[in-house]
């Protein structure tokens, strides 16, 4: 029987245990990462925690929606077995009919037949299980000729930026074109960030040059296998000198031979998924569900507010 728990309901022991026992457990539905992206989140359960369905519940206007958290990529069915189209349309057939307005992502094991409520997204992955040699000799050639120009850049590797730092970068050179991206949205990957490295999780990695400037820098955090490129920051002169190829590069050749999968995280944007194709990453797809039963002169108002959000998904993929 499926369960809708409040938050105060959820037993994050038994949750994150469901988790990590899941077959396509991630990230995004650790209970610590949720509680920072979704403070007061619900959730769906069954089966004595056996299968799991994290809700990111919000309310505006005193209308209770459910929305695709910032920084949160795939959420949906999480299961200790793979997830069949009628588990996922049952789980999302218990959402309270309280939330009137339903726009999330799915995980890549949920799988529905594609109709009007259901759209598709594009992430890419790159295996490490095979050594760095093979990796490599799937790198494009473009690639490789801009990674040999870093090369002759002198470029040092920093292996433990502050969070501020990088978060400083991307305001400075991206941020100021991203007039709709707020501080409450930096202050939740400063904390995502903050905490990865208390629980050993994340990383944050830097790119700096001759004279120390730091030209770029990487979130990563791992976790159910996966090495997530979460959150990045590179400047106009890090651009030029290949910094952030370079960077990931180094990270392929420290973990390649491991049973590992770096995940990008993104993209629908052409041009992102084209630079992380470089590297031989392959696509794969996730879904989004989407089901609106407000009122006409709401869901106007809603639109307006998630095109916000849609811009931003452009240059932040996991927005």
């Amino acid at each position: 029987m499926i369960q809708f728990l409040q938050h105060e309901m959820i037993d994050k022991v038994r949750w994150d245990q469901s988790i990590a026992c899941a077959v396509n457990g991630n990230l995004n539905a650790c209970s610590w990462f949720l509680d920072i992206v979704s403070p007061g989140w619900c959730a769906l359960v069954d089966k004595n925690y056996e299968n799991v369905f994290p809700l990111p519940v919000s309310s505006k206007a005193g209308i209770g929606y459910i929305m695709q958290p910032y920084f949160t990529q795939q959420l949906g069915l999480f299961s200790r077995s793979l997830p069949t189209e009628d588990m996922v349309r049952e789980f999302l057939t218990n959402i309270p009919a309280t939330y009137r307005f339903i726009d999330i992502n799915l995980n890549t094991s949920n799988t529905l037949v594609s109709g009007k409520n259901i759209h598709s997204n594009t992430n890419l992955e790159l295996d490490l299980q095979p050594g760095y040699a093979e990796i490599a000799s799937g790198y494009h050639s473009n690639l490789q000729r801009n990674l040999k120009k870093a090369q002759q850049n002198k470029l040092t590797l920093i292996k433990h930026v502050n969070p501020d730092e990088l978060i400083s970068l991307f305001r400075m050179y991206k941020g100021q074109q991203l007039v709709h991206l707020k501080d409450p949205q930096y202050k939740l990957i400063q904390q995502v960030a903050e905490q990865s490295l208390q629980n050993g999780t994340g990383q944050v990695w830097g790119v700096t040059d001759t004279v120390s400037h730091l030209l770029a820098a990487v979130l990563w955090v791992t976790c159910h296998g996966k090495a997530i490129f979460l959150f990045s920051a590179v400047t106009d002169q890090g651009r030029k000198q290949h910094a952030m190829p370079w960077l990931i590069d180094i990270f392929i050749r420290e973990h390649a031979g491991n049973p590992l999968t770096l995940d990008f995280e993104g993209s629908n944007d052409e041009s992102l998924a084209r630079f992380y194709s470089n590297f031989g990453a392959r696509k794969i797809i996730y879904q989004r569900y989407k089901y609106n039963r407000l009122p006409m002169v709401i869901r106007m108002a809603f639109s307006s507010w998630k095109l916000v959000r849609e811009k931003l998904k452009k240059v932040i993929p996991h927005m």
